[in-house]
């Protein structure tokens, strides 16, 4: 798969089920809604800031889900970024 323009394919982070202390659970639900940190796999040629393997936090909302060898990944623009490092 080859990405364009300033489309960037992102490995989500898998955020633990419970926290460290055992206590709390995070439902579904909630996850689906916080914004979420991931690994850039991918960048689009047309890409300023983001390089490829730069962890990114962007918001769940604006990026688009697809499936590549049963896992999911996030495809997003680059200006919908809040940061990366």
């Amino acid at each position: 798969m080859k990405l364009f323009g300033r489309s960037i394919l992102i490995k989500p982070d898998i955020l633990p089920e419970r926290t460290l202390s055992g206590v709390l659970v995070i439902p579904r639900t909630s996850k689906e809604m916080l914004p979420q940190w991931g690994r850039a796999e991918q960048v689009g040629s047309a890409c300023r800031q983001v390089k490829e393997g730069d962890r990114v936090y962007f918001p769940r909302k604006a990026a688009n889900v697809i499936v590549i060898d049963n896992e999911d990944f996030y495809i997003i623009n680059e200006h919908k970024i809040y940061y990366h490092e």
